[in-house]
């Protein structure tokens, strides 16, 4: 050992891959075995040609869209070749998109308790808290990416986690000299919290049991497959057990295929060296969840769904079916290929024909060998007789004909009727447009966003569904133990979230949701939002939670995604006005602080600041003739607004004792 060479450098150290297979039991071969072989077949099963993808595998099928969506030019094949594509297809996409990101696809929670009562004051804490979740995940961009995945390959997968994060603190540098060397930096592994996250899953990584079940809910198994650095799979899973037999590279075996797995000698994908592939795999029927690391599983046989509740935590939309038993969709831009394509081509002939009208091509009978160059302006060339160059056809001088221009508008048009109009996309229509070509554009763009819109609206319906499920389960998890001082005894920090609502009856506000162990009174409540009303300058509204109450409590949760246009866009203003002229109209009486409270809405205004109130009449002085209660007779002021549960401190105002 004395005389063994320490290299400098781990990277000049030649690996020695250790292929140790684990022990499995007897049944364990039995689960792995079974488990391969479903792997097998479903990507067996994807991979093959699909007369619904007209005859190309999903894959091909899946490259085919990207390559339509980004426009991608194909290489020349001869020097004559024209690269040309018009966009079109990408320029209609991003047509519908821009529709859809202009409108609110927010849920609206409604919770019921186990006699079927509504709980309003719940189901409005529940969506303060997941738009916050979605804000900490900046789902807004988000949105917008699977939106337009969805568009562009008919099918999203999208799956919803809670992620624990750890990050490197380093601390501060105000003390920094400006030395090279010699400067002690600290660092520290610090927790930051967790939060919900969305991801989006690309189709080819998503494999399904059965391609005949339209809906992933009745999926009988899914899993996904990714690769990753060995050192970055280490970070994430080293501390598995079975981790330690996770091999950077395959494993050579020429014994039975259907026992490749059970003796550590199997890939689903061809992987690189140093790579692992991680499968994610998920039993709906029987609740079973695994993780597989280049053939090796990390968790215990049978283990169950992770995220509590026994649904898949992926979940799939398709923007326009092809069967009710067929599993993927129809996309955007390949039900549209093919009008685009012969626009394109098209396109490229006529450009073609008008290169030609300007250097056709000639015949030689001058008997010389003559370069390109005796055509380009200004070339003077000797020795050649008049008329030695002349036209192959007179025809190749006309250029495009009106013919062959009809025909591209003709095409132009037919695209248009299949998809929008060019004034949908942004773009100014040919000639005069008349009123009732304007509402009949209007018409055709609500006909073909109505299938968009509402597919649209059951993905976030389900993303929402997710995210409410993922809430209860991590959310109110304490992140902190804190002093309580008036009770001299630790207890447990909750997140608090808070929004700016509209307070009803006060205009804008602040509602604040608090989660605590222990609920205060309602008029302990009360007192709190008065005197933050005080502080902030703005009314207040606490809820309090009750994070265990709510975890024991039998809860019937319903939501709902209502698609409209987001109330400060000018939809929203036109329609406040034709609603408001048509109640006048119709002799109706319409509230005044309702019409102000709407109209401060539309414009993103607090109806408190815009609008001066209205002095209320004086109330006379209470007749003598009128008798007092009698005497024992209790005058018990009535709070109207039910409490469900709280927790502290927003900016130290709320007192330690709430």
């Amino acid at each position: 050992m004395a005389n063994a060479k320490i290299q400098p450098s781990i990277l000049l150290e030649k690996s020695k891959e250790n292929f140790e297979v684990p022990d499995y039991t007897p049944e364990e071969q039995e689960y792995l075995r079974n488990l391969q072989k479903r792997l097998e077949q479903a990507k067996l099963l994807r991979d093959q040609p699909h007369p619904e993808f007209d005859g190309m595998t999903y894959v091909q099928y899946w490259q085919k869209n990207e390559d339509l969506a980004n426009i991608k030019l194909k290489p020349k094949i001869n020097k004559h070749d024209i690269q040309f594509q018009s966009g079109t297809l990408r320029t209609k996409l991003f047509a519908f998109l821009s529709s859809l990101t202009g409108l609110n696809l927010s849920g609206d929670i409604s919770a019921f308790d186990e006699n079927d009562i509504l709980l309003q004051t719940l189901g409005d804490a529940l969506e303060d808290i997941i738009e916050k979740a979605d804000e900490l995940d900046e789902d807004e961009e988000k949105k917008m990416l699977r939106h337009y995945e969805l568009l562009k390959q008919g099918t999203v997968f999208l799956e919803e986690v809670w992620e624990d994060k750890t990050i490197i603190d380093k601390g501060s540098v105000d003390d920094y000299d400006g030395r090279f060397r010699g400067y002690k930096i600290k660092k520290k592994e610090v927790k930051t919290g967790g939060r919900c996250k969305r991801n989006i899953i690309p189709g080819i990584c998503v494999y399904l049991g059965d391609l005949t079940k339209y809906l992933i809910s009745e999926q009988p198994y899914i899993f996904t497959v990714q690769t990753i650095k060995y050192d970055e799979a280490k970070k994430i899973y080293g501390d598995f057990e079975m981790f330690k037999y996770v091999s950077k590279s395959l494993r050579p075996w020429s014994g039975d295929s259907d026992k490749a797995m059970a003796e550590n000698a199997w890939r689903l994908m061809d992987t690189k060296e140093d790579w692992v592939e991680v499968i994610k795999y998920q039993d709906k029927p029987n609740n079973e969840y695994q993780i597989i690391l280049n053939g090796v599983p990390m968790l215990p046989i049978g283990f169950p769904f992770p995220w509590g509740y026994n649904e898949y935590n992926i979940v799939q939309q398709n923007l326009r079916p092809i069967r009710h038993d067929f599993a993927y969709g129809k996309s955007f831009v390949f039900e549209n290929k093919n009008p685009v394509q012969l626009l394109d081509e098209m396109m490229k002939l006529a450009l073609l024909k008008t290169q030609k009208s300007f250097l056709p091509p000639y015949i030689n009978i001058s008997g010389r060998v003559l370069s390109s160059k005796v055509l380009m302006p200004g070339e003077i060339t000797m020795g050649i007789e008049p008329n030695s160059l002349i036209p192959i056809s007179p025809e190749e001088t006309k250029g495009i004909t009106t013919s062959e221009f009809n025909m591209i508008q003709e095409l132009i048009r037919t695209i248009d009727l299949q998809t929008v109009s060019q004034t949908f996309t942004g773009m100014k229509e040919e000639g005069q447009v008349t009123a009732t070509q304007i509402f009949e554009i209007q018409k055709q763009a609500r006909i073909m966003m109505g299938v968009f819109i509402l597919t649209v609206s059951l993905l976030e319906k389900k993303l929402y569904v997710l995210r409410l499920m993922n809430i209860l389960k991590n959310w109110f998890n304490p992140v902190d133990e804190v002093v309580d001082k008036a009770r001299q005894a630790l207890r447990n920090k909750y997140r608090i979230v808070s929004r700016i609502r509209n307070i009803e009856g006060k205009g804008i506000g602040m509602r604040i949701v608090v989660p605590t162990d222990t609920l205060p009174a309602p008029e302990e409540i009360m007192t709190n939002e008065e005197n933050m009303s005080r502080e902030l300058g703005m009314p207040v509204r606490i809820i309090a939670l009750n994070p265990r109450e709510l975890e024991q409590a039998k809860i019937t949760w319903v939501v709902n995604i209502n698609a409209r246009e987001k109330r400060s866009s000018e939809l929203s203003k036109l329609m406040f006005r034709a609603e408001v002229q048509d109640a006048m109209a119709l002799g109706l009486n319409l509230s005044n602080s309702w019409k102000e409270e709407r109209f401060a809405e539309v414009w993103e205004e607090d109806p408190s600041k815009m609008f001066e109130k209205t002095p209320q009449p004086q109330i006379p002085a209470q007749s003598p003739s009128i008798s007092p209660p009698a005497l024992g007779t209790e005058t018990t002021p009535t709070i109207k607004r039910p409490s469900v549960s709280i927790n502290p401190k927003i900016s130290n105002l709320i007192p330690e004792n709430l």
